[in-house]
């Protein structure tokens, strides 16, 4: 079970994503689909439906329709002749929204515009504009609405049944994105409960077992020079000279004596082997360094001289537990 620091992390981390996946798929991604699903109704539109929707917005821009209506009938390449301030304007409504106005769209609707004597244009479709179309479109007085523009424009005047269905669809899209987001940030918050449980019991462990972050120097010794054993022989005690056993039981003859030997020395209560290779030496609560001591007596058997000395503190000790390797060859 997680602790109660860690579910109230992962319970902010899940609201937090939660609240922001609302926030974003209920306003701003549920707007971008409802233009999107209306572009898409205009352009099931029957032409002469969508080309008076277009001509209708227009008149709430404030422009007077010279063109005949009933010309729209004509197909979709009708061109529809605007006055706004004694000026003309000429609009062309593309249907559709596959429908692209790229750059010779508007160079031949510069053309047309000279025709009609207007100084002004609308290009007008339900589909996009490529980027190159833009700049010789304002070199021209020529606005472009793609039907990202067109559909706030066209949207008040549709019937009320449509814009319904319309934005029904949206808010449908919109709650199934927010529960979906929802979703997400549970897992979210479970994955942040679970790395931060794992990195909390790392540390724990990391804690109760000072060794497992003990220096270096705990596990590395300098070997012992020969001229050291020679001369740092503890008081009292008589070393063998050199002395490589041939058999295993001699080897095993010299781990007792070893044992013995650094058994009666001071601040060491007993000396005992707990493998082939380590030696464990129980130290009383004043000592705190025997490492010389014992290496001194190891380094003396061939055989023995690699072996790990492991000092164990008494029970209850503050002191930590050591290591130390007396030579490497």
């Amino acid at each position: 079970m997680f602790e109660a620091p860690t579910l109230l992390l992962a319970l902010v981390v899940a609201i937090a994503l939660g609240t922001l996946g609302t926030l974003y798929f209920w306003t701003i991604r549920r707007r971008q689909d409802e233009a999107e699903t209306g572009v898409r109704a205009l352009s099931a539109m029957r032409w002469r439906e969508f080309s008076h929707f277009v001509l209708d917005a227009m008149r709430h821009r404030g422009y007077d329709v010279l063109t005949f209506e009933d010309e729209a009938d004509r197909g979709q390449q009708t061109e529809f002749l605007l006055m706004r301030d004694n000026e003309r304007t000429l609009l062309s409504a593309k249907h559709g929204s596959a429908y692209r106005l790229t750059q010779q769209t508007v160079a031949e609707f510069v053309a047309a515009m000279k025709f009609q004597g207007a100084r002004h244009g609308l290009l007008v479709t339900g589909g996009n504009v490529d980027p190159d179309a833009r700049k010789p479109a304002q070199q021209n007085s020529i606005e472009l609405i793609d039907g990202g523009k067109l559909w706030p424009e066209i949207r008040p005047l549709l019937p009320a049944s449509l814009t319904d269905e319309v934005r029904g669809e949206a808010a449908h899209r919109a709650r199934r994105q927010v529960t979906l987001a929802w979703m997400g940030a549970l897992v979210a918050g479970l994955a942040v409960a679970v790395f931060y449980g794992n990195s909390r019991t790392h540390e724990s462990v990391a804690e109760a077992t000072p060794l497992a972050a003990t220096p270096a120097s705990v596990m590395e010794a300098p070997a012992v020079s020969a001229a050291a054993v020679a001369t740092a022989s503890p008081i009292g005690v008589t070393l063998p000279e050199d002395n490589v056993a041939s058999t295993p039981a001699e080897e095993e003859r010299q781990r007792v004596e070893v044992a013995r030997i650094v058994s009666t020395l001071p601040g060491i209560e007993r000396a005992e082997w707990t493998t082939k290779s380590t030696l464990m030496v129980h130290v009383d609560e004043t000592s705190t360094e025997r490492f010389d001591e014992v290496c001194t007596v190891l380094t003396r058997f061939a055989n023995l001289r690699t072996s790990r000395v492991h000092l164990q503190p008494p029970e209850g000790s503050t002191q930590q537990v050591r290591f130390k390797q007396c030579a490497t060859f």
